[in-house]
């Protein structure tokens, strides 16, 4: 490269403030030797061997504040796995407590966009509290729609939750109510399996921070690309997914979450399962298998 000429004297004296911090200057190494010293006389592979030098005495003096933060707080050497792995230890499950009252949840769906994950949440509800469920139709709707989808039940004080489908034309997807006079009403159907899985266990999101994380990375990624997303979004998330699926059985953790329960109802609503990578593919044959899924697969048939 060519050398210019220098817009300003180097040895010009610069008068700092004295009100503020120093702070140290980026470009020294740890014992105060410049990356930049002599770099004009050296050759350029012999620059970078010099820069390489610098950078790996500071990852060292790094490497050594870790390890002695590790020792202090009896930390392990790596973070938990989240990917996937049988070593990720899962929550136990502790269910929200309700008290005496009857917990109503109201949901309105399009019968064009059937959000199958509901009927597998349900009966996921059913495995820890006294659940009932019940649908009806808006006006709305003009086409014929089941409403035989739930087993019937008696009287609303036998049961601790009362799920409540409304066949509807709801606009923006599927929306969840809870307390009409406090709340606004949640919209999205991962975001309606987000707040039934807080009900079926209430710790896991502090007891596993990081593959609750996880999990809600693939919810966003099923709602934002394959549910609301146009075919070439939708081809994207399941090359994605396929590379997931190639390195552990289940989407998050070693077994069935709410990711892989939204990920098969939004594959089902947009009539994807006939085109499937062969890792989404075998996957979602595991989940047409599964025990979890059978009641939302009557809905499918």
């Amino acid at each position: 490269m060519y050398k210019v000429k220098p817009f300003y004297d180097a040895d010009v004296a610069i008068s700092t403030p004295t009100n503020m911090y120093k702070i140290q200057n980026l470009h020294q190494a740890e014992k105060g030797v410049s990356i930049m010293d002599d770099m004009g006389d050296l050759d350029p592979v012999a620059a970078l061997e010099r820069r390489q030098e610098v950078i790996l005495q500071r990852l060292r003096g790094l490497e050594t504040v870790l390890q002695g933060l590790k020792d202090t707080y009896k930390t392990s050497a790596m973070p938990p796995n989240s990917s996937g792995s049988k070593s990720v230890k899962r929550s136990t499950g502790k269910p929200v407590d309700l008290g005496d009252g009857v917990l109503d949840l109201v949901i309105s769906a399009d019968p064009d966009q059937v959000p199958y994950s509901i009927f597998v949440m349900f009966q996921l509800l059913q495995e820890k509290f006294r659940v009932r469920g019940s649908t009806h139709v808006h006006s709305s709707v003009t086409s014929k729609c089941a409403t035989n989808l739930f087993p019937s039940g008696d009287g609303r004080s036998d049961y601790q939750i009362i799920l409540t489908l409304i066949w509807k034309k709801v606009p923006n997807g599927p929306e969840l109510m809870v307390n009409p006079s406090k709340q606004s009403a949640i919209q999205g159907e991962v975001n309606i399996v987000r707040y039934i899985r807080r009900l079926l266990d209430s710790t896991a999101e502090a007891e596993d921070p990081a593959t609750m994380a996880t999990c809600d990375e693939v919810l966003d990624l099923v709602q934002l690309r394959i549910i609301d997303g146009n075919n070439k979004e939708r081809d994207s998330a399941l090359r994605t997914l396929n590379s997931r699926l190639g390195r552990t059985s289940w989407l998050v953790g070693d077994s069935v979450s709410s990711a892989d329960i939204a990920t098969w109802s939004g594959i089902n609503q947009c009539k994807l399962s006939a085109d499937l990578p062969g890792n989404v593919k075998k996957w979602f044959k595991a989940c047409d298998n599964n025990i979890m899924f059978q009641a939302a697969r009557r809905v499918l048939l």
